[in-house]
C-alpha cells in the first residue's frame, strides 16, 4: 500500500503546480501582416513548465501552429506570426490557442475590423 500513496502523492503535487496559460494578449499590424501573440503563463521551471503550443485559427481552418520545447521567460511566451501570403481582412475572425505541457489551454479571439 504505502508503494501506491507514495507516488501517487507526488503526481498529485506535480498536477497542483500545473495550470493552464492566465490570458493572451494580442494585436494586429495590417501594414506588415504581423500577429502579435503574448501568452500570460508564469512558471517556476521554464523547462519543465511551458507553453508547449500556439495554434491559429480563423473559423476552423488552421492558418499556423508553431511549438516550443521550453518558455521564453518565466512569466510568458511571446511571438510573432507573419501573414504575408495570407493577410488577415476586415471581418476575420481569428482564435489563438495556447496549450501549456502540463495541463490546461487558452483562446482569445481576434476581430479584424
Amino acid at each position: 500500500m504505502k508503494k501506491i500513496i507514495f507516488p501517487a502523492f507526488f503526481l498529485l503535487a506535480f498536477l497542483l503546480n500545473a495550470h493552464a496559460p492566465k490570458s493572451i494578449d494580442l494585436s494586429y499590424d495590417s501594414e506588415t501582416a504581423a500577429l502579435s501573440v503574448k501568452v500570460l503563463h508564469k512558471v517556476s521551471n521554464q523547462e519543465k513548465h511551458y507553453i508547449e503550443k500556439i495554434s491559429i485559427y480563423s473559423g476552423k481552418e488552421l492558418l499556423t501552429e508553431k511549438t516550443y520545447e521550453r518558455q521564453e521567460t518565466a512569466d510568458f511566451q511571446e511571438e510573432i506570426f507573419l501573414f504575408v501570403d495570407r493577410p488577415l481582412k476586415k471581418g476575420d475572425i481569428v482564435t489563438v490557442m495556447a496549450y501549456c505541457n502540463i495541463m490546461g489551454k487558452k483562446s482569445a479571439v481576434l476581430n479584424w475590423e
